[in-house]
């Protein structure tokens, strides 16, 4: 039976929406524009902000995690501060993220068996954080909540990558250690994926290689870019124990894009030919995807160069452009090949 504690014109609701039928709901965000189109469940009088395509995703609110509930189903005012708000735009990016899933890659949910997992807004958080949920706070000034489509990718991302392969792909010591940069890039890489997806235009938060422009978490900017990590303090270059995203994700841009593409920002090489040509960020995101589907502990970057070039491999069979960029990249950031690496 659904319990609802009434807050004025808002409730929250503590019932599972296993097997609830889909309701059309309209938000209004702050970062995605307005409206956008939401699942949802209940009615006639009261909606909750729950999927129940993807069991488990919804937005909770409050201290003990209560998922938003409210009469009516029109969600949001579009305003940078409100929770609920807040949730529209989390809920969306989780939603599209989901789609992504299913589109491009064939998965279905998280775990590839149909689940989500919950939004939770927690007002006091700088930034956000993968744990039994996304947890998603606000930015530094309070004056954005840290649900752009980029923020929410970034740790659905995460979840994604551990999901993958062997799951939880860490060991101490040695280039087990090379696992915690690997990880963090897989959720930057995923959320560059989820803007490219939805296809925003320049006046939202746009398809681009930047980490969380929108929401300005520290006031200055994006936290992370991957055409050239450097310019923000990252590494653009791979050395052996690294914990650093920056290699991986300098090897998305240069696989994706190139080093001069048209409209884009260039990217510098760490060694090799000076001049790469990207496959598309498509085609990539696929490359990424399928590499990370053949994860296993403890991962690190030799094992991401070879699992990629097999995933090139089996993906596109008898053409060598794709492997080639492969190779090409992971050498542009100086990840050498093994002894046996496949040819094309």
């Amino acid at each position: 039976m659904t319990s609802k504690i009434l807050l004025g014109a808002v409730a929250v609701v503590t019932a599972s929406t296993l097997g609830a039928p889909v309701r059309d709901g309209v938000g209004h965000s702050h970062y995605n524009g307005d409206p956008v189109s939401l699942r949802t469940t209940g009615g006639p009088d009261f909606f909750t902000l729950s999927d129940p395509t993807y069991p488990g995703l919804r937005c909770d609110v409050g201290p003990l995690g209560i998922t938003l509930t409210k009469r009516g189903n029109d969600w949001g005012n579009g305003s940078p501060v409100t929770e609920e708000t807040a949730c529209v735009d989390g809920v969306f990016a989780a939603q599209r993220y989901m789609d992504m899933l299913r589109e491009w890659f064939g998965r279905d949910g998280l775990d590839g068996q149909g689940r989500g997992i919950p939004v939770r807004l927690k007002p006091d958080l700088v930034g956000s954080y993968l744990s039994g949920w996304v947890a998603l706070g606000r930015n530094q000034a309070g004056t954005r909540w840290v649900t752009s489509l980029d923020s929410v990718g970034h740790e659905y991302g995460l979840r994604t990558f551990l999901e993958s392969g062997s799951g939880w792909s860490g060991s101490s010591g040695g280039d087990g250690q090379e696992h915690q940069g690997l990880n963090e890039s897989s959720g930057d890489i995923f959320a560059t994926l989820l803007e490219h997806y939805v296809d925003h235009p320049a006046t939202l938060d746009e398809p681009d290689y930047l980490i969380g422009e929108e929401v300005d978490l520290l006031g200055n900017g994006p936290v992370r870019n991957l055409y050239d990590p450097a310019q923000l303090g990252g590494q653009n270059c791979y050395t052996p124990y690294t914990t650093a995203t920056g290699p991986q994700n300098h090897w998305f841009y240069l696989l994706a894009e190139g080093t001069n593409p048209a409209g884009k920002p260039t990217s510098p090489v760490c060694s090799g030919p000076s001049t790469l040509t990207g496959i598309g960020v498509r085609k990539a995101g696929k490359i990424f995807y399928q590499g990370v589907q053949l994860k296993t502990a403890p991962w690190n970057y030799a094992k991401a160069r070879a699992a990629t070039v097999q995933a090139a491999l089996t993906l596109y069979p008898g053409s060598c452009t794709e492997v080639d960029a492969v190779k090409a990249a992971w050498s542009a950031i100086n990840v050498p090949p093994k002894t046996g690496e496949p040819t094309c």
